[in-house]
């Protein structure tokens, strides 16, 4: 019998910090992991532990500088963005003994302070939610400081598993956090002891395929070429649970490692079938029930096991056995990979939290197996389909975030969810897009739910076993499946965008998605539960509402920080630190590039091809300076024969002449296809003059530029080995600050629930307005043909003022801003109960907008109150509890 875990598990920890990172004091031990880390290990009879903990992995780390004095009554620490300061007073931890200064600003923290500004992390699943649920801690706070208590964490021993600590009840292992307001370092930090986020493989940034349903191989072969015939890119083909017997006489079936031959008659082949169609495959996995007698593995299993096979005995599901999980993977796993082709695994753990190993959450243990077994032959890169399992769990993505309700509020809730996981490492969510069960199945909704998820970290459609939920793109319709197309074509050309971003996650711990306040530290950065970066380029607000039904428009409130932006498809010009409201057609979503982008993307691609393009189109922004660097690599699972390529785009800018540089590959240029072309297109120029040369002389290039859309094309062949400087100018001014309002607006009028003549004169009207830089008082004159919600549409389109209420599961906002218009205010009333008479009364409180005005609406404690937006003196928005 084995009496460790298979030598892919061991894992070389670096668990124990380096002697002069720790200091001693009575039943205290500190250990300075980094100038913002402190490890509190408090024990009464001084036994310390240097093992790695599920959570804490790496304390051997560069020692920062810090200085120490101690006296017989007290001990200070200090670090350059800490002040500890330890009263030895013989006693347990608490308030009086032990307190810490964070630097940045000023926060005093003490032994039992509660953090009331967490800005939260993630969930374990959203299984059957409708709607938002509330999030954990996270390690981000607006206080500056986090504390993690570490102390319930099992520790690795020379099994390579896990075991309890065997300590007393009163000992404590907590890891102190001080950054104040400087995230991205407080994450790149919490990366060092606890591992890197690991690189994806490409694929995994492609289009998948899932669903819940009984499919035959030939049945899913043909939805895969209906896909190519309708030119929509994949790279991923899941086959849910019933790839497996789910009818026997021992289980209730969600468990199983057999293939039913009925559907799969030759699963190998079927496997290789998508393979040569350039897709990956996982299958579904239940372990809960353990292998039964009707698994074409169990002899083997319970013969490794020392069962006897014919006494039919079931052999349970036990991450405290060393051997079963041995075997788990030896004959139920590994024969499926290495036989047939399958490329991963799909946890689908949903049985509860016990796993024979009191303190191991078998999800946890799941998730950390299988990450390490699927590359145990440095073929394949680690990686796993799960669910989050704590903090930690940045070490083993992708994501699965489960079983969400078909519903407009289940939306809304995935943007702040998956931006908000950022503030703990877990970055590599994958949603059901489209929803899985229950609510209402809408075209509309699963248009705005797929120009999300092509906006996700990871876009996967999938849905429930139901005929009537259908997450093919064409099933909805041809609009729709136009729409569609377009978008999930975007999410392949995005793959060179996106896996830099996988390396970037890897390199400093920041997520392709993260919250707005990772950049700016503003009151609305904190208030924006609907918006996020997607990587260092651009910003998304996806449409989460339905559109009204007199605009047929949807509506997204943003806000822009300080700088110049751009509408990323229409160029149209956005000045920063401002909100808008944001107004589209169902083909429309809200996606802004910062001044000076630099895009990386690939030109047309087969099928299930991510490779390397071959044509790589590179979008430009000008307006400021900026760079840019693309990794691409040779796929390679083993770090020994990773060969990585980086190429870096560098832009300087002035009102006249945007200087680009790309320099020579830095790597492996020959991972970089041979005959690649290279296509920039430089956006929103006037009239611009053109320079190119590669490594100083002139080069053959083909030049377009279109006077309407301000965008110049150069597509030339590229050579890795070269740099190549181009010189764009307009002694005039180079950068084209297009206004598309009325053109914008003259289209969305369309869509308007009103007579034809109308939309007529009201475009005329919009039209002169704007020419002659009018007020609103124009739109008076309409006011009897048009409801307040087209009124207030046209207002908010024209002069960029609006309001909206914003909400999370924590809190509860009004945004007010007025844009260019200066007649503009709130008035709010509340009913207040009069003490001793037990009469209401009404308490009311106005004001004028001055650019933007946020209300916190929680705050509002009355049982009913009522909010009056007045845009002009002809058009109301009213908020009502």
């Amino acid at each position: 019998m084995m009496t460790e875990l298979a030598k892919h598990f061991q894992i070389d920890f670096n668990s124990a910090a380096a002697r002069k990172a720790v200091v001693f004091c009575d039943q205290l031990r500190i250990t300075v992991l980094t100038a913002g880390i402190l490890r509190l290990e408090y024990d009464p009879k001084k036994e310390f532990d240097d093992r790695a903990t599920q959570l804490v992995w790496k304390r051997e780390l560069r020692v920062p500088e810090f200085s120490l004095k101690k006296d017989e009554q007290q001990l200070t620490l200090e670090t350059e963005k800490l002040k500890l300061e330890y009263l030895r007073n013989g006693k347990k931890l608490s308030q009086d003994n032990l307190k810490i200064k964070v630097k940045a600003n000023n926060e005093l923290w003490f032994y039992g302070k509660e953090d009331e500004e967490n800005l939260k992390g993630t969930h374990r699943t959203l299984d059957g939610v409708n709607g938002a649920v509330e999030l954990e801690e996270g390690l981000l706070s607006k206080s500056g400081w986090t504390l993690i208590d570490d102390t319930e964490s099992l520790v690795f021993n020379d099994t390579g598993w896990l075991e309890a600590r065997g300590k007393a009840n009163n000992y404590q292992d907590l890891y102190f956090l001080a950054y104040g307001e400087n995230y991205q370092e407080l994450l790149k930090d919490f990366s060092k002891i606890t591992g890197e986020i690991p690189l994806l493989p490409r694929w995994a940034l492609g289009n998948w395929w899932s669903r819940y349903w009984e499919y035959s191989d030939q049945e899913l072969k043909d939805l895969m070429l209906e896909f190519e015939e309708k030119e929509i890119p994949l790279s991923v083909c899941i086959v849910d649970m019933d790839w497996h017997q789910v009818e026997n006489k021992y289980t209730s079936g969600w468990t199983g490692y057999s293939w039913n031959r009925d559907f799969f008659p030759e699963p190998k082949e079927f496997v290789q079938w998508l393979h040569n169609k350039g897709l990956k495959t996982a299958l579904n996995l239940h372990p809960a029930d353990g292998v039964h007698p009707h698994e074409d593995q169990y002899q083997q299993m319970a013969e490794f096991m020392q069962l006897d096979p014919e006494t039919e005995e079931g052999i349970k599901f036990d991450l405290s056995d060393l051997d079963f999980i041995n075997g788990y993977f030896k004959f139920l796993h590994n024969p499926l990979e290495d036989e047939e082709g399958i490329d991963f695994w799909w946890l689908d753990w949903q049985q509860g939290t016990e796993s024979g190993l009191e303190g191991v959450d078998p999800l946890w243990g799941l998730n950390h197996l299988h990450f390490y077994d699927l590359a145990r032959n440095d073929d394949k890169r680690n990686f796993i389909f799960s669910r989050w399992g704590g903090l930690g769990s940045h070490r083993y993505p992708i994501g699965f975030s489960g079983d969400t309700v078909v519903s407009w509020d289940s939306l809304k809730f995935q943007p702040y969810f998956t931006a908000t996981a950022s503030n703990v490492l877990y970055g590599w969510w994958s949603h059901d897009i489209g929803g899985h069960c229950m609510g209402t199945e809408d075209r509309e909704l699963y248009t705005r739910w797929l120009q999300f998820g092509v906006f996700s970290p990871v876009m996967r459609l999938h849905s429930t076993k139901d005929p009537y939920l259908d997450r093919r793109p064409w099933g909805h319709g041809a609009e729709v499946f136009e729409i569609a197309k377009e978008y999930m074509q975007l999410r392949h050309q995005l793959i060179p965008y996106l896996y830099t971003h996988s390396y970037k996650a890897k390199e400093t711990a920041i997520s392709l998605i993260r919250p707005m306040y990772y950049q700016e530290k503003s009151e609305p950065a904190y208030s924006l539960p609907d918006q996020y970066y997607f990587g260092s380029e651009l910003i998304a607000a996806p449409f989460l509402e339905p559109a009204s039904e007199l605009t047929n428009l949807s509506r997204q409130t943003v806000w822009l920080p300080e700088g110049e932006w751009f509408d990323y498809f229409s160029g149209e010009y956005y000045q920063g630190k401002n909100w808008y409201n944001i107004y589209g057609d169902l083909s429309d979503f809200p996606l802004f590039a910062k001044a000076g982008a630099i895009i990386p993307l690939a030109g047309e691609t087969d099928f299930g091809d991510t490779s390397n393009p071959e044509i790589l189109i590179v979008d430009v922004f000008p307006g400021t300076d900026n760079k840019f660097e693309l990794y691409e690599d040779n796929g390679a699972a083993a770090e020994s024969e990773l060969k990585t390529a980086k190429t870096i785009f560098k832009m300087s800018w002035q009102q006249e002449q945007l200087n680009f540089k790309i320099l020579p590959v830095e790597g492996s240029a020959e991972i970089i296809p041979a005959e690649r072309r290279l296509q920039l297109k430089f956006r929103s120029l006037i009239n611009p003059e053109v320079k190119i040369k590669a490594a100083d002389k002139k080069i053959d290039s083909e030049s377009r530029y279109n006077q309407k859309t301000g965008q110049l094309i150069l597509e030339f062949d590229y050579d890795p080995a070269k740099s190549y400087q181009l010189k764009i100018k307009n002694e005039q001014g180079l950068m084209k600050k297009k206004d598309l309002k009325v053109e914008k607006i003259k289209k969305m009028l369309k869509n308007f629930k009103v007579e034809t003549a109308v939309k007529t004169e009201l475009a005329e009207s919009i039209e002169k307005a704007a020419a002659e830089n009018e007020g609103p008082e124009f739109l008076n004159r309409f006011e009897a043909v048009l409801s307040p919600t087209q009124l207030s549409t046209l207002l908010e389109l024209i002069y960029d003022c609006g309001s909206a209420r914003i909400r999370t599961a924590d809190t509860d906002r009004l945004v007010i801003f007025n844009g260019q218009l200066e007649n503009m205010n709130y008035n709010f009333s509340k009913a207040v109960l009069t003490s001793g008479h037990h009469r209401a009364s009404m308490e009311n409180k106005s004001a004028e907008i001055k650019n933007y005005k946020l209300l916190d609406l929680k705050e509002l404690d009355a049982d009913k109150w009522k909010l009056t937006v007045n845009y002009t003196d002809f058009i109301k928005k009213e908020y009502r509890k």
